[in-house]
């Protein structure tokens, strides 16, 4: 199989090729989609207080350990 020759730009730079750009777009949506993930969750958890929403009553720091919590 014969190497393709590459494409190099009058500055002297070589350019990328369709698959190294579709590579390079993957990776950034992946991160921007993370990056929004992030946010997103930061922001819910600003907004809503899940203490209050997730407790089933009593602490689990109340001294007798986890059992005692569903007693």
């Amino acid at each position: 199989m014969a190497r393709k020759t590459r494409i190099i730009d009058q500055r002297g730079r070589r350019r990328l090729t369709r698959n190294e750009k579709v590579g390079v777009a993957s990776i950034a949506t992946l991160l921007a989609v993370a990056a929004v993930g992030v946010v997103a969750g930061v922001v819910i958890d600003r907004l809503l207080d899940f203490d209050d929403a997730l407790d089933a009553g009593g602490e689990w720091d109340e001294g007798g350990g986890v059992y005692t919590r569903w007693m």
